[in-house]
């Protein structure tokens, strides 16, 4: 997935990278054309402003929109759904992490 291709570097997307993978995803699509006849409607931007782009507003946006489907850099989503987290699959693997991460504070240690 593209969100797993940018998050797999470990480090969240910034801003900046949120933004070139979303101008490049619609690049040459209907959704570009759809987004410069908005912000022209509207007038948005100035003589500078690229018009059939997103913007930082955007971003923010998106992010506030879907901060539960989004991957933290710390965390990982174990699953979307709250009923799939109680099939065992999903419990090993939460306790695996949790306990790496015990074991990484010197809070536990590891047992063979």
């Amino acid at each position: 997935s593209i969100g797993g291709d940018m998050h797999s570097n470990g480090k969240d997307p910034t801003v900046s990278e949120g933004i070139a993978l979303m101008n490049t995803i619609i690049a040459g699509t209907k959704f570009k054309e759809d987004l410069r006849r908005f912000q022209e409607e509207r007038k948005l931007g100035d003589k500078m402003f690229q018009r059939g782009t997103v913007t930082k507003g955007w971003w923010s946006s998106f992010k506030s929109r879907y901060w539960h489907r989004l991957v933290t850099r710390r965390g990982e989503r174990f699953a979307c759904n709250c009923v799939d987290w109680t099939e065992l699959p999903n419990i090993v693997q939460i306790y695996n992490i949790i306990y790496d991460e015990l074991v990484d504070a010197g809070v536990a240690i590891k047992l063979d």
